[in-house]
């Protein structure tokens, strides 16, 4: 059945294909081609071939690009890798091994037609990042993820959704284990002029504490915002930068000090005691802490 549906596909899309050759005297009808390339690979997302649909939406996009309609080459492109992500999805849910990545790779070669067609500080520029991005992290991809997150980051001006695309990449790289970009970015969510919910400021500067703690940078490199956070949280002081609860305060303020002093012990003892308000990321932080003070 399937060598029938693909036989069904290539004589349709040769068909079409062949509209497109030159004639003598006449031109080709592009408008029309399209049109039908766009019908079958609707017919094929239908029957649940999402590669023939993407190979499909390339032959509409070549059409538009040959009448000078670049935005409709784009939005053809976008479309035909949406469908290269879906079966590359596909074959993932099945657990069949895709070890060429073919649907993948199509994918993002779209995703980058697509984005080089769009003026350079155009949100759609921004939305394809992301949804690359996005679909990259649900495929497990997660460090090559991260290079379309940056470059997303970079294009945003609204601070309302650079605020959520940095936490974003900032969860990420903690997914990565990538610490010190982690505290970086940590940092410059925190040293930006966002309005910061008190929710997301609480877990970002949780993890700023366990972040530096683990990786220990240079006191010349460390940012104003987090020696002021450290004095701040180690002399008990009132600060809206540290929206902690006083027990969550006092675990934080032990962490710091058993873990300066390579006390794995008392370390081992506080996480315990602290696990019940950190989420998971946070408390995956914790406990690479409290492996990395092993005695020597």
């Amino acid at each position: 059945m399937a060598t029938d549906l693909s036989a069904s596909f290539n004589e349709q899309y040769i068909s079409i294909n062949t509209k497109l050759k030159k004639r003598f005297l006449r031109k080709p009808n592009i408008s029309e081609a399209t049109n039908e390339f766009i019908a079958l690979a609707i017919q094929c997302e239908h029957s649940e071939q999402p590669s023939f649909a993407g190979q499909t939406y390339i032959g509409a996009a070549k059409c538009e690009a040959s009448a000078g309609n670049f935005l409709g080459e784009a939005e053809q492109h976008l479309a035909a890798a949406r469908q290269f992500m879906k079966a590359e999805k596909k074959l993932a849910a099945l657990k069949f091994d895709s070890p060429d990545r073919e649907n993948l790779e199509a994918a993002i070669g779209c995703y980058m037609w697509a984005l080089v067609k769009y003026p350079e500080k155009s949100p759609l520029r921004t939305s394809i990042l992301l949804e690359l991005a996005e679909g990259l992290v649900d495929l497990n991809y997660k460090n090559e993820a991260l290079v379309y997150y940056e470059e997303a980051v970079e294009s945003i001006e609204d601070k309302t959704m650079k605020l959520m695309c940095l936490r974003n990449m900032f969860n990420l790289l903690l997914d990565c284990d990538k610490y010190e970009q982690a505290l970086d970015t940590a940092n410059q969510i925190c040293d930006s002029n966002f309005h910061i919910p008190e929710g997301i400021l609480t877990e970002i500067q949780v993890c700023r504490i366990l972040l530096v703690l683990l990786v220990s940078p240079d006191e010349d490199t460390k940012s104003e915002s987090l020696k002021q956070l450290l004095e701040h949280l180690l002399n008990d002081e009132e600060s809206d930068s540290i929206p902690f609860n006083t027990d969550l305060r006092l675990k934080l303020q032990s962490i710091i000090i058993s873990s300066s002093a390579r006390d794995q012990p008392a370390l081992i003892s506080v996480a315990a005691d602290t696990k019940q308000h950190l989420t998971l990321r946070q408390k995956d932080l914790l406990q690479t802490l409290v492996l990395q003070n092993k005695p020597e």
